[in-house]
């Protein structure tokens, strides 16, 4: 059991490759099935949804036919998606350590492409439909990252729920009477560098278990309406003026030709936020509050086009006036997630507004599902704070740890993100500079922003006959 454990652990490690797929006969395809829904609704009297004008490939020069990944990374990817996705006292184990049950369902197969293992191949459909939820989560952030960093390539490149981002300002349901959610984007990717406005992409992440025409090798239907309803999802968002926010629609098939393949598709823009001066008003240390009387519905302003007249209609719109403060909510969610990740309640709760949870932080969690950051691993004299957990793989029993750069930790709890940002951008620098060994006795994953995600087989604990 132990080499077996030590298997899955080396197989998590090893980069293998994800094909991407981003071409004109994927946006074909996908702009036609926007078409055959949209026809299908007026025939029953019904309003088309709206989605983004029109889908293109992403450029060759921003995102190859495949990229490199470990398995761990995509995990690692996972962990911090869900880490703030909701909130609530079972938030530990439920949310935090999501990514663990998939530790033996990737792999590299024989030509060297990220592939699902047997197990990860399991046939109930309860399982299947969780699994494509959740990976595709971890391989559509891996790769809508790769994307912005390719094309802020002097940025670093944060991740934060779109949900958690909302609630500090935005109803998200429909009505009191209508519990039926408001349609945007999964994930917000914030790119940043200190002295500079920072850049926002959209991202819309779906998965699936079909696999391409073996005779056309054309993408199935159920890849075709995730695309739709990704372009459906980042239409009900705005900031600023109205389709300037550029946004990522990323289907993932798990079990398509060769291995995972991740289907993408984009609608350009730029989306800038002001530039903040660290001490300034307006920084990001600065507490904010949560914004009162932005009004719905109709809260979007659609100008002219295709022979319309100007109208307003519902979703969630970022105006002229508040991208300032959005700025600022950007940045401390994006805090909160970090410590969260690293285990640190308290400083979490500091960085989120009271309809962002505030309050689920600050108070203790039920046994087994709360996290402290009490932990601590040493890789290349480098020294990381965060948190931990132990599961079992058969009879061995592994740690996995979650954390942070011990020096960038330290700022976020004393509540200085211009300063952690400032610092973690001048690590960013350097490592570019540095020829990395990351030495490990096991699974480990490094981000940009300083968090880490690593793990190891613990020793034999024996027990006693009772």
């Amino acid at each position: 059991m132990a080499r077996t454990a030590r298997q899955t652990l080396n197989a998590l490690s090893r980069s293998t490759s994800v094909h991407v797929r981003s071409t004109k006969e994927l946006a074909f395809h996908a702009e036609s099935g926007a078409a055959a829904i949209g026809k299908k609704r007026r025939e029953k009297g019904q309003e088309p949804v709206r989605r983004k004008p029109e889908l293109h490939p992403v450029a060759r020069t921003e995102c190859d036919r495949s990229i490199e990944l470990t398995p761990w990374r995509v995990l690692h990817a996972v962990a911090r998606g869900h880490v703030l996705a909701s909130q609530g006292m079972g938030r530990g184990l439920a949310e935090h350590w999501l990514s663990l049950k998939f530790c033996e369902a990737l792999y590299g197969n024989r030509a060297d492409s990220m592939d699902l293992t047997d197990k990860g191949r399991t046939p109930e459909r309860w399982y299947k439909g969780m699994q494509a939820r959740e990976l595709a989560v971890g391989f559509g952030l891996a790769v809508a990252e790769h994307i912005v960093q390719q094309r802020y390539p002097d940025h670093l490149v944060s991740v934060v729920d779109t949900s958690t981002v909302l609630r500090a300002g935005w109803p998200l349901s429909v009505s009191q009477r209508n519990k039926g959610s408001r349609p945007r984007p999964d994930y917000l990717i914030e790119a940043w560098k200190p002295g500079e406005p920072s850049k926002v992409t959209f991202v819309a992440c779906k998965g699936n278990h079909q696999k391409p025409s073996k005779r056309t090798g054309q993408t199935r239907s159920t890849t075709v309406r995730q695309l739709v309803k990704g372009a459906e999802l980042t239409e009900g968002m705005q900031i600023g003026q109205w389709n300037t926010t550029p946004c990522l629609m990323l289907s993932t098939e798990l079990m398509g030709q060769g291995g995972v393949v991740v289907n993408v598709l984009q609608s350009p823009g730029e989306a800038l936020l002001p530039l903040r001066i660290p001490g300034a008003t307006g920084s990001a240390d600065e507490e904010i509050r949560d914004k009162s009387g932005i009004p719905y519905p109709n809260a979007i302003h659609v100008p002219p086009h295709e022979g319309r007249q100007a109208r307003t209609v519902d979703g969630f719109q970022v105006g002229e006036d508040d991208l300032g403060w959005f700025g600022q909510l950007l940045a401390r969610t994006g805090a909160a997630g970090l410590t969260a990740f690293s285990g640190g309640g308290e400083s979490t709760a500091r960085f989120l507004t009271a309809r962002q949870g505030r309050e689920h932080y600050e108070v203790p969690a039920f046994a087994a599902t709360s996290s402290v950051d009490d932990a601590e691993i040493e890789v290349d004299d480098k020294r990381f704070i965060g948190t931990d957990h132990v599961f079992r793989i058969g009879n061995v029993r592994i740690e996995a740890f979650s954390g942070m750069d011990q020096d960038l930790y330290a700022l976020l709890k004393k509540g200085c993100i211009e300063e952690y940002r400032q610092k973690a951008y001048e690590l960013f620098l350097a490592r570019q500079n540095t020829q990395k060994t990351n030495r490990w006795n096991g699974s480990i994953s490094f981000h940009n922003d300083g968090t880490v995600m690593a793990l190891s087989i613990l020793s034999i604990r024996r027990r006693r006959p009772l």
